[in-house]
Protein backbone atom coordinates (compact mmCIF):
# COMPACT_ATOMS: atom_id res chain seq x y z
CA UNK A 1 0.00 0.00 0.00
CA UNK A 2 2.69 2.22 0.59
CA UNK A 3 4.33 2.19 -2.61
CA UNK A 4 1.13 2.91 -4.62
CA UNK A 5 0.17 5.94 -2.13
CA UNK A 6 4.05 6.91 -3.23
CA UNK A 7 3.00 6.55 -7.16
CA UNK A 8 -0.34 7.94 -6.75
CA UNK A 9 0.85 11.02 -4.83
CA UNK A 10 3.71 12.05 -6.77
CA UNK A 11 2.06 11.51 -9.97
CA UNK A 12 4.03 8.35 -11.43
CA UNK A 13 1.78 6.55 -13.81
CA UNK A 14 2.61 2.79 -14.17
CA UNK A 15 0.73 0.03 -15.67
CA UNK A 16 -0.61 -2.41 -12.46
CA UNK A 17 -0.73 -6.07 -12.00
CA UNK A 18 -2.29 -8.10 -9.04
CA UNK A 19 -0.06 -10.98 -7.63
CA UNK A 20 -1.55 -13.44 -5.56
CA UNK A 21 1.67 -14.68 -4.04
CA UNK A 22 0.26 -18.70 -4.17
CA UNK A 23 0.12 -18.41 -7.94
CA UNK A 24 3.55 -16.55 -8.91
CA UNK A 25 3.64 -15.98 -12.42
CA UNK A 26 6.79 -17.48 -13.95
CA UNK A 27 6.97 -13.28 -15.75
CA UNK A 28 7.52 -12.02 -12.14
CA UNK A 29 9.74 -14.00 -10.84
CA UNK A 30 12.06 -13.20 -14.07
CA UNK A 31 12.13 -9.88 -12.90
CA UNK A 32 12.36 -10.28 -9.02
CA UNK A 33 13.53 -13.52 -7.94
CA UNK A 34 12.77 -12.72 -4.52
CA UNK A 35 8.98 -13.28 -5.27
CA UNK A 36 7.48 -10.56 -3.22
CA UNK A 37 5.63 -7.55 -4.01
CA UNK A 38 5.52 -5.06 -4.40
CA UNK A 39 7.96 -4.54 -7.79
CA UNK A 40 8.68 -1.80 -9.87
CA UNK A 41 10.24 -2.43 -13.37
CA UNK A 42 11.41 0.39 -15.25
CA UNK A 43 12.75 0.83 -18.92
CA UNK A 44 16.79 0.72 -19.20
CA UNK A 45 16.37 3.27 -21.93
CA UNK A 46 14.54 5.85 -19.22
CA UNK A 47 13.43 5.92 -15.87
CA UNK A 48 9.73 5.82 -16.41
CA UNK A 49 7.83 3.46 -14.44
CA UNK A 50 5.84 1.34 -16.81
CA UNK A 51 4.41 -1.49 -14.70
CA UNK A 52 5.01 -3.54 -11.06
CA UNK A 53 4.99 -6.00 -13.11
CA UNK A 54 6.52 -6.15 -16.62
CA UNK A 55 4.52 -5.47 -19.93
CA UNK A 56 6.93 -7.18 -22.60
CA UNK A 57 9.34 -9.80 -22.74
CA UNK A 58 11.88 -6.61 -24.00
CA UNK A 59 11.01 -4.83 -21.27
CA UNK A 60 12.00 -7.83 -19.01
CA UNK A 61 15.44 -8.18 -20.68
CA UNK A 62 16.39 -4.80 -20.58
CA UNK A 63 14.82 -3.43 -17.06
CA UNK A 64 15.66 -1.93 -14.05
CA UNK A 65 13.99 -3.23 -11.14
CA UNK A 66 13.06 -2.05 -7.36
CA UNK A 67 11.19 -4.94 -5.10
CA UNK A 68 11.29 -2.96 -2.00
CA UNK A 69 8.63 -1.04 -1.23
CA UNK A 70 10.37 1.95 0.37
CA UNK A 71 12.55 2.27 -2.50
CA UNK A 72 9.87 2.47 -5.06
CA UNK A 73 8.82 5.35 -2.62
CA UNK A 74 11.85 7.00 -2.72
CA UNK A 75 11.98 6.25 -6.56
CA UNK A 76 8.56 8.11 -6.60
CA UNK A 77 9.86 11.17 -4.57
CA UNK A 78 13.16 11.57 -5.90
CA UNK A 79 14.41 10.14 -8.78
CA UNK A 80 10.67 9.83 -11.00
CA UNK A 81 11.13 12.25 -13.60
CA UNK A 82 7.41 13.09 -14.70
CA UNK A 83 6.83 13.05 -11.21
CA UNK A 84 4.84 16.11 -9.73
CA UNK A 85 6.79 18.10 -7.98
CA UNK A 86 5.17 20.15 -5.45
CA UNK A 87 3.91 16.73 -4.26
CA UNK A 88 6.75 15.34 -4.35
CA UNK A 89 8.16 18.14 -2.52
CA UNK A 90 5.48 18.70 0.09
CA UNK A 91 6.03 14.93 1.05
CA UNK A 92 9.50 15.44 2.14
CA UNK A 93 8.84 18.24 4.11
CA UNK A 94 10.19 18.04 7.77
CA UNK A 95 8.06 20.21 10.30
CA UNK A 96 7.87 18.49 13.94
CA UNK A 97 10.48 15.67 13.82
CA UNK A 98 14.04 15.98 12.72
CA UNK A 99 14.92 13.56 9.15
CA UNK A 100 17.26 11.25 12.05
CA UNK A 101 13.77 10.74 14.28
CA UNK A 102 11.94 9.84 10.67
CA UNK A 103 14.54 7.44 9.48
CA UNK A 104 14.47 5.84 12.61
CA UNK A 105 11.19 5.69 13.18
CA UNK A 106 10.66 3.66 9.09
CA UNK A 107 13.14 1.38 9.90
CA UNK A 108 12.15 -0.11 13.15
CA UNK A 109 9.08 -0.52 11.50
CA UNK A 110 10.73 -2.08 8.58
CA UNK A 111 12.79 -4.27 10.45
CA UNK A 112 11.49 -4.95 14.25
CA UNK A 113 8.13 -3.91 13.92
CA UNK A 114 7.40 -5.93 10.87
CA UNK A 115 8.66 -8.90 12.56
CA UNK A 116 6.72 -8.18 15.53
CA UNK A 117 3.79 -7.82 13.39
CA UNK A 118 4.16 -10.98 11.55
CA UNK A 119 4.56 -13.01 14.77
CA UNK A 120 1.21 -11.09 15.93
CA UNK A 121 -0.63 -11.76 13.48
CA UNK A 122 0.13 -15.61 12.80
CA UNK A 123 0.89 -16.33 16.09
CA UNK A 124 0.12 -19.83 15.56
CA UNK A 125 2.79 -20.33 13.30
CA UNK A 126 4.72 -19.42 16.74
CA UNK A 127 3.47 -21.30 19.28
CA UNK A 128 6.65 -20.84 21.79
CA UNK A 129 4.97 -17.46 22.69
CA UNK A 130 1.11 -16.51 23.56
CA UNK A 131 -0.21 -14.02 21.31
CA UNK A 132 -0.21 -11.14 24.07
CA UNK A 133 3.80 -11.89 24.49
CA UNK A 134 3.95 -10.81 20.51
CA UNK A 135 1.39 -7.70 21.44
CA UNK A 136 4.01 -7.22 24.65
CA UNK A 137 6.87 -7.25 22.05
CA UNK A 138 5.27 -4.53 19.50
CA UNK A 139 3.74 -1.70 22.49
CA UNK A 140 7.22 0.02 22.78
CA UNK A 141 7.14 1.08 19.39
CA UNK A 142 3.23 2.01 19.35
CA UNK A 143 3.87 3.88 22.13
CA UNK A 144 7.25 5.45 20.48
CA UNK A 145 4.37 6.82 17.59
CA UNK A 146 2.09 7.76 20.50
CA UNK A 147 4.62 10.56 21.70
CA UNK A 148 5.49 11.64 18.51
CA UNK A 149 2.18 12.22 17.40
CA UNK A 150 1.62 14.01 20.47
CA UNK A 151 3.47 16.85 19.43
CA UNK A 152 1.50 17.16 15.89
CA UNK A 153 -1.68 15.40 13.71
CA UNK A 154 0.56 13.59 11.64
CA UNK A 155 4.28 11.95 11.66
CA UNK A 156 5.27 14.59 8.67
CA UNK A 157 4.05 17.33 10.88
CA UNK A 158 0.39 19.17 9.74
CA UNK A 159 -0.17 16.94 6.84
CA UNK A 160 -0.30 13.55 6.03
CA UNK A 161 3.35 12.90 4.12
CA UNK A 162 5.96 10.09 3.36
CA UNK A 163 6.59 9.24 6.92
CA UNK A 164 3.09 8.89 7.65
CA UNK A 165 2.70 6.67 4.52
CA UNK A 166 5.36 4.74 5.33
CA UNK A 167 4.56 3.30 8.42
CA UNK A 168 0.69 3.60 8.24
CA UNK A 169 -0.01 0.00 6.06
CA UNK A 170 1.70 -2.10 9.07
CA UNK A 171 -0.32 -0.06 11.94
CA UNK A 172 -3.21 -1.22 9.67
CA UNK A 173 -2.32 -4.43 9.60
CA UNK A 174 -1.29 -4.25 13.46
CA UNK A 175 -4.63 -2.88 14.40
CA UNK A 176 -6.75 -5.64 11.95
CA UNK A 177 -5.07 -8.60 13.57
CA UNK A 178 -7.50 -7.56 16.68
CA UNK A 179 -9.64 -4.21 16.31
CA UNK A 180 -11.34 -4.93 19.79
CA UNK A 181 -7.60 -5.43 21.26
CA UNK A 182 -6.13 -2.42 19.46
CA UNK A 183 -8.53 0.04 19.71
CA UNK A 184 -8.48 -0.79 24.08
CA UNK A 185 -5.09 0.21 23.77
CA UNK A 186 -4.36 3.56 25.46
CA UNK A 187 -2.47 4.91 22.42
CA UNK A 188 -4.93 7.49 21.59
CA UNK A 189 -3.21 9.65 19.08
CA UNK A 190 -2.28 6.67 17.46
CA UNK A 191 -5.43 5.27 16.94
CA UNK A 192 -6.80 8.72 15.44
CA UNK A 193 -4.12 9.20 13.29
CA UNK A 194 -4.72 5.32 11.63
CA UNK A 195 -8.74 6.40 11.54
CA UNK A 196 -7.52 9.16 9.68
CA UNK A 197 -5.15 8.04 7.23
CA UNK A 198 -7.63 5.30 6.48
CA UNK A 199 -10.37 7.80 5.74
CA UNK A 200 -8.02 9.78 3.42
CA UNK A 201 -8.61 10.62 -0.55
CA UNK A 202 -4.99 9.02 -0.84
CA UNK A 203 -5.48 5.73 0.96
CA UNK A 204 -8.70 5.01 -0.09
CA UNK A 205 -7.75 6.03 -4.31
CA UNK A 206 -5.41 3.05 -3.81
CA UNK A 207 -7.44 0.57 -2.33
CA UNK A 208 -9.57 -0.35 -5.69
CA UNK A 209 -9.73 -4.25 -5.95
CA UNK A 210 -7.74 -5.29 -9.61
CA UNK A 211 -8.09 -8.55 -10.98
CA UNK A 212 -5.45 -11.04 -10.23
CA UNK A 213 -2.57 -11.47 -13.40
CA UNK A 214 -1.59 -14.70 -14.14
CA UNK A 215 1.15 -13.70 -16.80
CA UNK A 216 -0.67 -13.01 -19.71
CA UNK A 217 0.67 -9.81 -21.74
CA UNK A 218 -3.09 -8.02 -21.79
CA UNK A 219 -3.76 -5.55 -24.61
CA UNK A 220 -5.72 -2.71 -22.60
CA UNK A 221 -3.57 -3.14 -19.32
CA UNK A 222 -5.20 -1.18 -16.14
CA UNK A 223 -3.08 1.98 -15.64
CA UNK A 224 -2.65 3.25 -12.14
CA UNK A 225 -1.77 7.02 -10.89
CA UNK A 226 -3.09 10.50 -11.87
CA UNK A 227 -1.59 12.74 -13.81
Amino acid sequence: MRARMALMHCGAQCIIREVVLKEKPTQMLDVSSKGTVPVLVLPAENNNATGIAANSNATIKNSRTIDESIDIMHWAMSENQSRHLQNARNWLTIEALSVDEINSLISQNDFEFKDQLDKYKYSDRHPDHPQTYYLEQAMPFLEKLECALSHSPYLGGSQFRFPDAAILPFIRQFSMVNPKQFNALTLPKLQQWLAKGLESELFISVMHKIPQWTGEFDEDPIVFGKR
